[in-house]
């Protein structure tokens, strides 16, 4: 059995540090901005450095290290390696600061998240932030707001409950984690009355959040978990009835609103089956285009970040926008990772799943200890934490939670706190402090705290000059100021210089005065772009067009050509290369292209449209139709 020592002040303060980043990183947008990743980089590098002075100063720090440690440090040393060297650096960089905040966040947690008090508070804090997301959540759907904090969500979720995430299915991935949590210390925990009344109605509101997000994904993972919970009760015999009562119940309903509400059906239905219209779910599309990316790079994977920056080169002509992620963390981590970091994976989880079940006889308290009174804060937060990753495990087949930091930082804290009870099997996973293993964990400490707070000023000027440039109309002196310095302090973003680029070409092809000095701007800043990304199809394209612009058409050939190697089944590029045949004058080999590109996609291709119709007039061709109905577009 574990021995409790007295703890040190720097403990204290290092959980606290843990406990507000898993509290901030929902209110940040779920951190998916590089801001918000720099706010969360902070407070974990503070706690790191704070563990570093504590292997310093406390001769008597103990460490906690179960099997499961080795797994993900094996998994973050090949994330850093595997990372070296590629195309779309920032996409990799990106990528590894997340593996790294995670793993910090994991070894933080077991070894500082796992005293009971701690757990307790924390458990509470975040059912508290969680029933205040589920109620701004509510307040979105019943007031049809569109706002998150003082931005707009995207229109296309419509009237779904996001609170301060942008997507609908992120905030459910979140309240998921923390619903069952609830429920064991509403059921198991030992807490007064008070605070059982408080989870009694936040879970309740809970529900009622994820339910509002409409999520496919989050209603899965929700109704599955919720089973999972009511049928450990059903081993309790003070509970079994109620459990009893309650599954058969649940059953009920959700075949009820299945039945009833077609809406949630056919979004059901979606989640597996494409069917003619454009508007259906892309999601098995994509699937199938990261495995076979996956084919070729099986062993180690396309690189960390990279799926979306080598997806143009897999493109189902069904999914022309870009997609960024997989849907589905595990595909994208075999994908990315190859077969070493998926088997690494399978590994942790295995370690995880054992131990898990391994600790579960050990926290139960006794009917000789209590009596009748079998509630244990313990086994309530064994058996939630437990029932959590189910949950986000269940969600993560059809989204990307776990590449959300909010909501990844929560299941990996998760996870370190349930792997840190295995401390009530067996004394052999704490470390004494003998000084080989104090400089083992100061090295570890300092690697990850390399690459958590990697660039970190690069990264804060960078953002903090984009910052200041939205704060002006888009085209201003400002506005243009601004992004240069923010493309100058972090030089590997392509983004910047190609939306500069962007600007300067439109505003060029006014043909105003000065016109020339703008298009020839744009060159240099679509440059800028490919340096950053070598592999980029649409900064190709865009120096092809302002080239063409200029009317050194013969020169911008060589672009167009690279873009659609590069990107070979995108409609954009297909018609963009159309517009320079025509500079060209080739009016046969302009309608190839445009009809190649309506091909690939006709609902929205409003120039691939336009022209079509002009071309099959001139080259005397028959008249445009839609694809589906068959109808002559005039």
């Amino acid at each position: 059995m574990s021995k409790v020592q007295q703890k040190h002040p720097l403990e204290g303060l290092i959980s606290g540090l843990t406990c507000l980043n898993l509290c901030l990183g929902p209110l940040l947008f779920g951190g998916v901005y590089p801001s918000g990743v720099m706010v969360l980089s902070w407070f974990a590098g503070a706690a790191l450095m704070l563990w570093l002075v504590l292997l310093g100063i406390h001769n008597r720090f103990r460490l906690l290290w179960p099997p499961i440690c080795w797994v993900v440090i094996l998994f973050f040393v090949y994330a850093i390696w595997r990372g070296r060297g590629l195309d779309a650096a920032i996409m990799s960089q990106g990528e590894q600061i997340r593996v790294g905040l995670y793993a910090a966040t994991f070894l933080l947690a077991v070894n500082f998240l796992h005293r009971q008090e701690t757990i307790q508070w924390m458990v509470l804090s975040l059912v508290l932030l969680a029933t205040l997301l589920a109620c701004y959540g509510i307040i979105q759907v019943l007031t049809h707001s569109d706002a998150v904090w003082h931005l707009t969500k995207p229109a296309q979720y419509g009237n779904r409950a996001t609170a301060t995430y942008f997507c609908p299915n992120h905030l459910a991935g979140f309240l998921e984690m923390i619903l069952p949590l609830g429920l064991a210390y509403l059921f198991a925990g030992r807490l007064n009355m008070v605070f059982k009344v408080f989870l009694g109605y936040a879970c309740l509101v809970i529900t009622v959040g994820i339910g509002l997000t409409l999520s496919r994904g989050g209603a899965l993972a929700t109704g599955v978990s919720v089973c999972c919970f009511l049928l450990l009760l059903l081993g309790h015999r003070k509970y079994r009835l109620q459990a009893a009562v309650a599954m058969l119940g649940l059953l009920v309903v959700g075949y009820l609103v299945m039945e009833r509400a077609d809406f949630l059906g056919e979004r059901f239905h979606q989640a597996f089956e494409r069917e003619n219209s454009p508007e259906q779910n892309v999601r098995p599309l994509i699937w199938k285009a990261g495995m076979t990316m996956w084919q070729d790079h099986k062993l180690m994977g396309a690189g960390p970040g990279q799926f979306d920056a080598l997806f143009p080169l897999y493109r189902p002509a069904a999914v022309q926008e870009r997609p960024g992620w997989m849907h589905n963390d595990y595909l994208q981590l075999l994908v990315e990772y190859g077969t070493i970091g998926a088997s690494l994976l399978a590994l942790g989880m295995l370690l995880l799943l054992a131990g898990a079940w391994k600790t579960r006889k050990y926290v139960l308290r006794q009917g000789r200890d209590l009596g009748n009174q079998r509630h244990s804060n313990r086994a309530a937060f064994v058996m939630g934490a437990s029932i959590s990753l189910v949950a986000i495990a269940v969600h993560s087949l059809l989204d990307f939670n776990l590449y959300i930091p909010a909501n990844g930082l929560l299941a990996v804290a998760l996870a370190g706190m349930l792997v840190s009870h295995l401390r009530f099997t067996t004394e052999s996973h704490w470390w004494r402090c003998f000084w080989p293993n104090r400089v083992f964990a100061a090295l570890l400490c300092l690697g990850l705290l390399m690459v958590v707070c990697d660039r970190m000023s690069a990264r804060f000027l960078s953002s903090y000059w984009e910052a200041q440039a939205r704060l002006h109309p888009k085209g201003s002196d400002a506005w243009l100021d601004g992004l240069s310095r923010a493309a100058q302090a972090q030089p590997e973003r392509f983004d910047l210089p190609f939306e500069v680029g962007e600007w300067l070409l439109a505003r060029g092809r006014q043909f105003q005065v000065g016109h020339e000095q703008d298009l020839e701007t744009s060159l240099a800043w679509f440059d800028r772009s490919m340096q950053a990304w070598p592999s980029y199809p649409y900064a190709y394209l865009m120096k092809g067009h302002a080239l063409d612009s200029l009317r050194r058409s013969e020169e911008a050939e060589s672009y167009y050509k690279v873009a659609a190697s590069l990107d070979p089944r995108s409609s954009q590029v297909m018609a963009y290369w159309g517009l320079h045949e025509i500079e060209m004058g080739q009016l046969e080999a302009a309608h190839e292209k445009f009809e190649t590109s309506w091909d690939l996609r006709w609902y929205g291709n409003h120039l691939a449209r336009d022209y079509l119709r002009i071309l099959k007039q001139r080259l005397d061709l028959p008249p445009l139709t839609n694809p589906e109905t068959g109808e002559i577009i005039h």
